[in-house]
């Protein structure tokens, strides 16, 4: 005779489910999330930046939700872009290394 019930079997699933998705999924999300907004915070003006598109520029401006950065020095293109778009700081500056200011 069997002892094991089906809903009890499905619960044990359910719940080991859950407990991976959590370890696997949500935990190394949270910590990727606390890395990016702590990578945002640190840029300053005079930083080498990388954007998500793979745009590379000197940061001219920031302020709480975007970025202005210089492309091409030259010519003083610049863009401004969404602080979430900015991927990776290539080179920490100084804001005196701005040739804009």
């Amino acid at each position: 005779m069997d002892t094991t019930s089906p809903l009890l079997l499905f619960g044990g699933y359910a719940v080991i489910l859950f407990l991976a998705i959590y370890f696997f999924v949500w935990i190394p999300n949270k910590r990727k999330n606390k890395q990016m907004r702590e990578l945002h915070a640190s840029i300053a003006p005079g930083d080498i930046v990388v954007t998500i598109g793979g745009i590379i520029g000197r940061v001219k401006e920031k302020d709480d939700e975007s970025v202005t950065i210089i492309t091409d020095e030259e010519k003083g293109t610049t863009l401004k872009l969404l602080l979430m778009a900015v991927s990776q700081i290539k080179e920490k500056g100084t804001e005196s290394a701005d040739p804009m200011a």
